[in-house]
């Protein structure tokens, strides 16, 4: 092979691989980059359709339990009154604490107040403290998630009457005044008795009253405890 052969071909070898080159810069790349961008635009509607799948089986599953839902909310409404009513309250704790066989029961309601997040119902702080044993309290517990009225306990505390848990956490309540020492045998059938203090929220629901606007509530400003009965003076 001549040398103009030779340098013929490798000019014709070159210019081939400018094309090639030159084809792949020029059309194949940005063909290959559309294709990639095809491929994750893909991909998110994938994952877009994906959760929007995900959204339709939630509202589907409201949907078939709408009814429940419903019932659910309208009990709720029936335990929420229009007024604060602390006084029906307390009556309703001293029933439940007479089943519940607890005793020295005191009812504290504190100021109402709207709900942290906005709504159109008001709440109201209640401390109730009272002495009993442990089963006795469990048993107080049950009846008032049970009430007529929506309650909703937020913190129970409790020690052995009358010593405090320790130094950190005293107890709760303030211990009876020291009564004489009998000489008796402790009874270990018999349980300690505790001291019981109980934070909860009542609520009420204000009508004509824009959401999350405050509201005053009548509420006792001192404890409340059960009343004696009134005795009747009568003539000899």
């Amino acid at each position: 092979m001549s040398r103009n052969d030779r340098n013929v071909l490798i000019l014709g070898l070159l210019g081939i691989v400018i094309i090639v080159v030159g084809f792949y810069f020029l059309l194949l790349s940005p063909l290959l980059g559309r294709l990639n961008d095809r491929a994750e635009e893909r991909k998110d509607k994938q994952a877009q359709l994906e959760q929007l799948q995900q959204q339709v089986n939630e509202l589907e599953e409201v949907r078939r339990n709408s009814p429940e839902i419903e019932r659910q909310l309208l009990e709720l409404s029936k335990r929420v009154p229009t007024q604060p009513q602390i006084p029906t309250f307390v009556v309703q704790v001293e029933e439940i604490a007479g089943a519940s066989g607890v005793t020295q029961l005191v009812v504290e309601p504190g100021d109402a107040a709207a709900p942290a997040g906005g709504g159109d119902y008001q709440t109201i702080p209640v401390t109730m403290q009272f002495n009993g044993t442990y089963d006795e309290m469990q048993d107080f517990l049950l009846r008032t998630r049970n009430l007529a009225r929506l309650v909703t306990v937020t913190d129970v505390s409790y020690c052995r009457e009358p010593e405090p848990i320790d130094d950190e956490h005293s107890c709760p309540v303030t211990p009876p005044e020291e009564q004489p020492e009998e000489s008796t045998t402790a009874d270990t059938s018999v349980e300690a008795p505790l001291l019981v203090e109980i934070q909860a929220d009542v609520y009420f629901q204000p009508q004509g009253v824009p959401s999350g606007a405050e509201t005053t509530a009548p509420t006792p400003s001192e404890s409340t405890t059960p009343a004696e009965p009134a005795q009747e003076s009568t003539g000899g």
